[in-house]
């Protein structure tokens, strides 16, 4: 996360106003004209990268907020976050304006499992998704930190007068401020799952030969089979 004195982005209490949905409604402008929430979205090679590869290893979203901006109502639950942790790194700044990259990993190492509890189908299945067990998915995340806090502070973003988040992330006060055990203990506990880079099997037309399931989900070429 950047703190800025600009008034430039998304806090709720200057958001939700009046004026915001008129111009909204009535002209298909405004602040809430926002795609979830998100400003930009690019993908990078970090210096683990193949790039050989066909896609880049870190999807990197912008946001114009942080989990203070609404107040710690919306983004802190969805999250997850426990009290003394939102108090510590977030609660001093409530409602200051603040804007923060999310990197996403797109070729995570680490793999879980899934098993059957036990015979009776009623039975809640046993998932360990063993999250960040390879430490190639943390060298990586680390990385992809290091290059967010660059961007952040990059020429474009002067004009703003921008200073990295000053509220150490509960856990890790013990490491150097932004150094590469800092963004480690702050990658192993300020990670969360997200839904956006999934789905390697196509959905299509029986005639696209790339497609694995119809509209419906079902699976071409096997009977019966649903996704």
């Amino acid at each position: 996360h950047f703190l800025t004195k600009a008034p430039v982005t998304v806090v709720m209490p200057r958001v939700y106003v009046a004026k915001s949905f008129t111009q909204f409604s009535t002209l298909g402008i405004g602040p809430l004209t926002m795609l979830g929430g998100l400003d930009g979205l690019g993908f990078i090679n970090t210096k683990y990268a193949n790039a050989s590869d066909d896609w880049p290893d870190v999807e990197l979203h912008f946001i114009p907020s942080c989990p203070s901006s609404d107040g710690g109502e919306a983004v802190r639950k969805a999250m997850g976050m426990r009290d003394e942790v939102f108090d510590q790194a977030y609660n001093p700044h409530l409602y200051d304006d603040a804007y923060s990259y999310y990197p996403v990993l797109l070729r995570p190492k680490s793999t879980g499992y899934i098993k059957l509890r036990s015979s009776n189908p009623y039975d809640m299945p046993i998932i360990q998704p063993n999250y960040l067990s390879h430490p190639d998915d943390v060298k990586i995340l680390v990385d992809s930190l290091k290059l967010s806090i660059k961007m952040g502070l990059s020429e474009p973003f002067q004009k703003f007068k921008p200073r990295i988040w000053d509220r150490l992330w509960y856990g890790c006060e013990k490491y150097p401020p932004y150094g590469d055990l800092y963004l480690e203990c702050l990658t192993r506990s300020y990670t969360a799952t997200i839904y956006h880079p999934v789905g390697t099997a196509k959905m299509g037309p029986p005639e696209d030969p790339y497609a694995v399931v119809d509209s419906q989900l079902r699976v071409y070429g096997v009977t019966g089979l649903r996704v």
